[in-house]
């Protein structure tokens, strides 16, 4: 729709008497009153931003959404920058059943206030409703990301009806489409297996894994105090502990302890600087003691797959663990790797991991006396220079009740009962996955 208009303009005071008459009246609920206000007013100057907009509003609510369109869409010619604009008028085509034009007008506002989570939970809903529902999915994931009413809001009574339908389409549209995803990198792992070796790879643990937080069907666990918060294989065994036998590489790694230790200490010297391991805008119940507090501190040579540039003081450490089975992404990138401080007195909180294709490695480092981690039901006491392998898709904890700092080098490594092949299918469902999502705003991009 398109619509002409004059420049913005400034009410004289005659005219301003006027739009408080008009708002006066809307208030009340004279809608009728203030029509005929705002309509004489906006004869003589329709360049009247606030005049316009409260018009629409009005025509809106009169259940007249032709007229409400129209009157948006000289807003929009008024001042292109606000967002408020396209999405009314885009919930004003939605009334009249233009789904094309409500899906531009909304992608519109989505443009002009990005982080705005209101206005993507509308554009998802009629992206779907126009039949684009990768685009859909695309949208409420953006959204998803700035608010979790976006797929939550379908079970919150506080909001109005219109949301929660909305919200329940979100969760709907995100469960199917990454739940096809999934199945799609499967499929194509096992083409890609078979036209190297000439034999059909076994994926099945892979294929029947899930994203249990947007898995297309009900997500149950199978084993008690295993709960995965984002990928779960059910097939997988299911073992508190690894015993460093069982990785070949565990001796090669536990030989620089020394080595790895002297560099810690001596980037500490140097002023390289701790950080909250838990984020200062982490604000669950559980995690508000650590929050922002460097009680439990990291250094972080590897973080969501990225170096640092804390990385290059630790050339040693890297090189050590060039030995261990580490699942790497982006030309090689460790997903996280760190040196993780508990200070005296300080407790993690019981809670679950990621994921159960991985385990976690503790590379003990500084280990004063009555400090320890549970995982599951199982009580471990770490050593200096022995590894120490678990999985930390079970429930677990850890505490440092004496008076000096304990010190552990901590990434991940494949769980060692996973395949050649199912590890290359699992490490693709992830890249897959992050890769859609790195990609998803740019569907939406002008031009």
């Amino acid at each position: 729709m398109t619509a002409t208009a004059p420049e913005i303009t400034a009410p004289s005071p005659f005219e301003q008497g006027q739009l408080q008459e008009a708002k006066g009246l809307f208030q009340t609920g004279r809608l009728a009153d203030a029509e005929t206000v705002l309509r004489d007013l906006l004869r003589r100057n329709s360049g009247l931003l606030e005049g316009q907009a409260l018009l629409g509003t009005l025509l809106f609510q009169r259940a007249r959404f032709d007229e409400a369109a129209a009157v948006y869409a000289v807003c929009m010619t008024l001042n292109p920058s606000i967002s408020a604009f396209p999405f009314n008028l885009g919930t004003a085509l939605e009334k009249l059943d233009d789904k094309k034009g409500a899906v531009e007008a909304y992608l519109e506002a989505w443009r002009l206030d990005p982080r705005n989570a209101h206005v993507a939970l509308f554009a998802g809903a009629a992206l779907d409703a126009a039949g684009r529902h990768e685009d859909a999915a695309a949208m409420f994931a953006l959204g998803d990301d700035h608010a979790p009413f976006v797929r939550r809001g379908k079970d919150d009574p506080s909001l109005p009806a219109e949301m929660r339908n909305r919200s329940r389409i979100a969760d709907r549209v995100m469960r199917e489409h990454f739940t096809r995803l999934h199945a799609a990198s499967v499929d194509e792992s096992a083409r890609v297996i078979e036209a190297e070796t000439g034999a059909k790879p076994d994926l099945d643990r892979v294929r029947v894994a899930m994203w249990t937080q947007t898995h297309d069907g009900p997500v149950s666990f199978r084993t008690p105090m295993q709960e995965p918060s984002v990928f779960y294989m059910p097939d997988l065994k299911a073992q508190t502990l690894t015993p460093a036998a069982r990785l070949a590489w565990a001796t090669a790694v536990e030989a620089a302890t020394t080595e790895i230790r002297d560099e810690f200490l001596a980037a500490v010297k140097n002023g390289v600087a701790f950080s909250p391991y838990v984020h200062g805008a982490i604000n669950a119940e559980e995690w508000k003691k650590l929050s922002g507090n460097l009680d439990w501190s990291s250094l972080h040579l590897y973080r969501e797959g990225r170096k640092t540039p804390i990385a290059q003081h630790f050339p040693k450490t890297l090189q050590a663990l060039e030995a261990a089975d580490i699942p790497r992404v982006d030309d090689g990138n460790a997903i996280e790797m760190f040196f993780s401080r508990l200070k005296p007195g300080a407790h993690i909180p019981p809670h679950f991991g990621c994921a159960n294709n991985r385990i976690t490695v503790h590379l003990p480092l500084i280990v004063p006396g009555d400090c320890a981690i549970r995982v599951g039901n199982d009580m471990h006491h770490w050593r200096e220079g022995e590894l120490f392998a678990f999985d930390d898709s079970f429930e677990h904890e850890a505490w440092n009740r004496s008076d000096q700092d304990r010190v552990v080098l901590i990434f991940e490594s494949h769980h060692p009962d996973l395949t050649k092949d199912e590890r290359f299918a699992v490490e693709r469902a992830y890249a897959d996955r992050g890769g859609w999502v790195e990609r998803r705003a740019a569907r939406f991009a002008k031009g």
